[in-house]
């Protein structure tokens, strides 16, 4: 359930977990999407929650406006050569080669990213490297679905699922357990995709983000909150 408060002209919506394991003061949280969290001890009331909110409302605005601001000041890719580019967490230059004559197309050679088209044309070099992301997701994503599934147990076979472009989600369950995960994860260190793959899973057993479901989380995966901070903190240069 979602809740409101206001500071100033700025209305923020929030919502509230309560949670047993929390003791003494909330906790407030500003995801990547901008949505606003509040873990809060068990029986702690609304006027309580909002109190707390209002203290840290400055905090709480900056931080949802921090992803805008980094985005206008990120500077835009151009392309070219010498760029850096990201594959499994690791840093890779780009080597645009014009050729008319060889096959367009990217590959990986020893950290660099080689992309081979017929002239220096932007546009050409960012679909390749976009195709080539989503082929290695493709690959990587089913085993590393097959694998933490076998790994789970109780999962009795690998869910469907889809790459699916998303500009401020790493991945969704739907209610029908179809799994959707975003190709460009594929920049993201292995730690950080199994960390979604793994959160992805669990809303399978529970499609909300209750009590129950970060208590799984946390038995499986007990420095999930360091890895998401690390994946939220690399955000813009992944997703861009």
């Amino acid at each position: 359930m979602n809740h409101q408060f206001i500071d100033g002209d700025k209305t923020v919506t929030f919502r509230v977990r309560y949670r047993e394991s929390i003791r003494g003061k909330v906790a407030i949280h500003v995801q990547p999407d901008q949505q606003v969290i509040v873990d809060a001890p068990s029986g702690t009331t609304l006027p309580v929650i909002k109190q707390a909110l209002a203290k840290r409302a400055r905090w709480v605005i900056n931080q949802q406006n921090k992803p805008e601001e980094l985005h206008r000041n990120a500077l835009p890719r151009q392309y070219v050569s010498g760029e850096t580019h990201w594959y499994m967490g690791k840093r890779c230059l780009l080597n645009v080669k014009a050729s008319k004559t060889a096959e367009a197309g990217t590959r990986l050679q020893r950290g660099t990213l080689v992309v081979t088209q017929p002239e220096n044309a932007p546009q050409l070099v960012q679909s390749l490297l976009i195709d080539w992301y989503q082929q290695r997701a493709q690959i990587v994503f089913k085993k590393l679905l097959d694998l933490i599934c076998a790994e789970l147990g109780w999962v009795k076979q690998t869910p469907d699922w889809q790459q699916r472009a998303m500009k401020k989600q790493w991945g969704s369950c739907s209610p029908k357990g179809k799994l959707s995960l975003n190709p460009m994860l594929i920049k993201a260190p292995r730690a950080c995709i199994d960390y979604v793959i793994l959160h992805e899973l669990y809303h399978l057993e529970h499609h909300n983000h209750s009590n129950a479901f970060y208590r799984l989380l946390k038995r499986e995966l007990p420095e999930w909150e360091m890895v998401k901070k690390r994946l939220d903190d690399m955000a813009e240069q992944v997703l861009m």
